[in-house]
């Protein structure tokens, strides 16, 4: 008998992420890479779609661009890279409550 882990996860973009992202409240975190843009999630988790905002922000960079993350829900530690490994992005380092993601 052997048991096996199956991960499925859909995101879509509509667009709408870009209304959300404009009512966020940030947490005044300071990015800490070097990134083309920088995402402050503060302490929203799953339910409350900041994998959503992430996927937008992505969908309107280019090839090679890189995205910092601030969050501090551990939750968005597996979330990213779940979804990183389905959408082909890259976690490129992750360093406590900051990320840096890479567009494919």
């Amino acid at each position: 008998m052997g048991v096996r882990h199956i991960e499925t996860s859909l995101i879509v973009w509509t667009g709408e992420q870009e209304k959300k992202a404009a009512e966020v409240k940030t947490t005044n975190a300071v990015p800490m890479f070097s990134a083309d843009q920088f995402y402050d999630a503060g302490d929203k988790g799953c339910g409350d779609g900041p994998m959503d905002d992430i996927a937008g922000m992505m969908h309107k960079m280019s090839a090679g661009q890189k995205l910092e993350i601030f969050a501090t829900d551990s939750a968005v530690s597996a979330d990213l890279s779940a979804w990183c490994r389905m959408t082909g992005h890259q976690l490129v380092e992750q360093q406590d409550n900051h990320y840096l993601l890479q567009h494919k």
